[in-house]
């Protein structure tokens, strides 16, 4: 994205500043997870050439948004409401949060660079802004996205950091696609056998590493949102979810027939550090590291 695709924040009080702040990009699109630093009030913009979007966890005592071309929204308890704002047009506003812990998070997403991933249906899409709407399946998304952006025990999965960012992007297409009374997007089929091959070899080869989509799609000649739809149809289950449960039993198997560390599996296995590792194994195992390698 050629201007800025960030949220500008100017606060009131000079020393004012984000407790928490992260950001990440990749081809078409970026995001952004602050979490501010309280009590202090704000001025706000965004003008980027792509699309935005955001969750917002905010609860305000006052404050006003402004998206070009609309009349300005008065805020209040924004908490799991979102706002989109298509290409082309640009935002601002000020806000006076409560004190309370808040945060927002961003996904900006450019068409034009995405456009192998989205089909014909959805490049259309999108024109109109939606200020302060909900929706159940998008808002989950933008959670879960929030989630892994805030995790300060380390870096988040490349993968699953940029599978929800993808998917936000497509549900918010999706939704603006069905509003306008537009098609929706068509089934997709299952990886051939030859695919197939190629990817679980990749990810047997390279557990340890940071997975990411573009390489994935890359071995079977796919875009991000194909490949993610036709490895669901054909595994039944996504990408990072098959990558996970892989990384898992590779670690089950380290743990019963080696007296490595934990952090030291958790490393071979692909996991930023031993908390992370321990997160995915007890919700794969129901049970820690430590207590399955006790139990074998």
């Amino acid at each position: 994205m050629r201007r800025t695709s960030n949220l500008d924040l100017t606060f009131n009080d000079p020393n004012g500043q984000t407790e928490m702040h992260a950001a990440h990009s990749w081809r078409g699109v970026s995001v952004q997870y602050s979490r501010l630093k309280l009590p202090t009030g704000y001025e706000f913009s965004w003008q980027g050439d792509g699309h935005y979007l955001a969750h917002h966890d905010l609860v305000l005592v006052d404050g006003e948004m402004e998206v070009t071309g609309e009349r300005p929204v008065a805020g209040g308890d924004l908490r799991d409401r979102m706002t989109f704002v298509p290409a082309g047009r640009a935002l601002k506003g000020w806000a006076e949060p409560a004190d309370r812990m808040n945060a927002f998070t961003v996904v900006c997403f450019d068409v034009s660079a995405m456009e192998d991933d989205i089909q014909e249906t959805f490049r259309q899409a999108a024109s109109r802004p939606e200020i302060y709407f909900r929706d159940e399946h998008l808002g989950t998304t933008m959670r879960k996205l929030g989630q892994v952006m805030a995790d300060c025990e380390g870096p988040a999965s490349r993968l699953y950091a940029e599978t929800l960012g993808l998917t936000a992007a497509l549900e918010m297409l999706r939704l603006s696609a069905e509003k306008d009374g537009k098609a929706r997007e068509r089934g997709a089929g299952q990886l051939s056998n030859s695919q197939r091959s190629l990817v679980t070899g990749f990810i047997e080869t390279h557990l340890a590493d940071d997975i990411g989509l573009d390489e994935l799609a890359s071995l079977c000649g796919l875009s991000r949102f194909h490949f993610c739809r036709a490895f669901k149809a054909t595994f039944g289950e996504t990408p990072i979810q098959y990558v996970t449960l892989r990384r898992i039993e590779k670690a089950q198997q380290m743990l019963g027939e080696t007296r490595m560390p934990v952090a030291m599996i958790a490393k071979a296995c692909g996991f930023s550090g031993a908390s992370q590792f321990g997160r995915a194994f007890r919700s794969v195992a129901g049970t820690t590291p430590l207590a399955f390698r006790r139990s074998i």
